[in-house]
């Protein structure tokens, strides 16, 4: 019966190394205030983008297709008149269109082509 409860005991220990060494795997401890890498300057229009990249002011980053992949690149913000979307894929990045740079997108469900609209109120502040 010692033998038992002494294998069962030793099992449970190299469980528990084991779990603890496999679960830190893979993984550097964060420290607070230090970066390991420097931040990177707002991308401009055509520049790649993401989480790790923001975009300059009056661009957002969508998403764009060509023959074999998807990738993000930061593009302009549409404009009065101009189709927008407001809905993100992930992490700041847009799918189909970049939301307005002034005013609002309507929502119309998932209705693709929608345009950019002001509202009066900010039609008069353009105005002044």
């Amino acid at each position: 019966m010692k033998t038992y409860f002494a294998a069962l005991s030793l099992t449970l220990v190299a469980a528990s190394l084991l779990a603890d060494v496999i679960s830190s795997q893979g993984q550097e401890p964060v420290l607070p205030g230090l970066l390991p890498y420097p931040t990177p300057s707002p991308g401009r229009v055509g520049q790649p983008c993401g989480s790790y990249r923001k975009c300059q002011n009056g661009l957002c980053c969508l998403l764009t297709h060509n023959r074999n992949d998807a990738r993000a690149t930061c593009q302009p913000k549409p404009g009065p008149g101009q189709p927008c979307s407001d809905e993100q894929v992930k992490g700041g990045t847009y799918s189909l269109h970049c939301p307005c740079l002034r005013g609002s997108c309507p929502n119309r469900g998932r209705m693709p082509n929608r345009p950019c609209f002001l509202l009066l109120v900010e039609i008069n502040e353009v105005q002044l």
